[in-house]
Parts: C-alpha cells; structure tokens; sequence
C-alpha cells in the first residue's frame, strides 16, 4: 500500500517534470524561430510567447523574464533589419530620382525605425538611421534635364583647341 502511493506520486512528480520540460523546450523553439523572422513574424511571435508564459503557471519566473527579453531584442532586430533595408532602399530609390517609390519605403523605414525604437534600439542605431533618413530627404528632386533659368543653355561658340603660346 505503502509503495503504492510512493510509486504514483514519483510518477506524477516525473510527469509533471517532463511537461514542464516540454513547455521550456516549445517557448525555445519559438525563440530560435523568431531569430531571423520578419518584423510581423516576430511580433506575432512575441506575442504567443507572452500569452504563453501569462498562462503556464509552472514555468519559473526567471525563465519567463529571461524568454520575454529574448523575445523582445529578437523583435527589435527584425524591426532594426527591416528599416536599415528600406531605408537603404529608399537612398538608391532617391538617387534614381524615383520620388514616388522613395516615399513608399522611406515611409515603410520610418514606421520599422519607430517599432525598433519603441522596443528598446540602442542610440548607435537611431543616429544612424536618423542620419541616414536626413540623407534621403536631401537627395535627389533637383536634377533638372535641359537648361533651367539658374543654368541656361550655352550658345556661344566653342573656341578652338590651341596650345597656350
């Protein structure tokens, strides 16, 4: 009788030790998952593993605060990863005089840039990206094809190549 109970609770002790081994080893999955997500993904994912760890009672606390910051710097990246390639995008766009295009991902920068912000982006990349923003700004919508009145076409005549006396 005795061993009887000794046996059912050690093995309601084990199994709840391998289901509790089993929740951490889902909330890593989802970690490394979020590793190179995209910025939706990676939202979407952060917010599974916040509900997740909200209503697992028997994941230790520690794990929970280490997994939700882990969670949060991954969604970070994602959003850090997308406004750097827009951003970048929109520069080219801007040297190509494509000024339609360059306020469609300089827009789509600005909002990854602000996510990246929100979640904690460090101050070496806002500076960057701020710079990089003013960059965009001030390129290209200048050029001009043909004379303009601060530069007219030139009508005198060419003088010819002589070599200086």
């Amino acid at each position: 009788m005795f061993g009887q109970k000794n046996d059912s609770l050690a093995q309601k002790q084990e199994a709840e030790k391998i289901a509790l081994e089993r929740a951490m080893q889902a909330c890593r999955d989802e970690l490394k998952k979020m590793h190179e997500a995209t910025p939706d993904d990676a939202e979407r994912m952060n917010k599974l593993l916040k509900d997740r760890c909200g209503q697992d009672k028997t994941l230790p606390f520690d794990f929970k605060r280490k997994v939700l910051e882990r969670a949060r710097l991954y969604e970070c990246n994602a959003n850090m990863r997308a406004a750097d390639a827009a951003l970048h995008t929109a520069l080219r766009l801007a040297a190509g005089e494509q000024m339609v295009q360059r306020a469609q991902k300089l827009g789509e920068g600005r909002r990854y840039f602000s996510k990246a912000c929100m979640l904690g982006a460090g101050d070496d990349f806002r500076a960057a990206a701020q710079r990089l923003m003013e960059n965009i700004m001030m390129t290209g919508g200048v050029q001009h094809k043909g004379p303009t009145r601060a530069k007219p076409a030139d009508f005198a005549p060419r003088a010819p190549n002589r070599a200086k006396a």
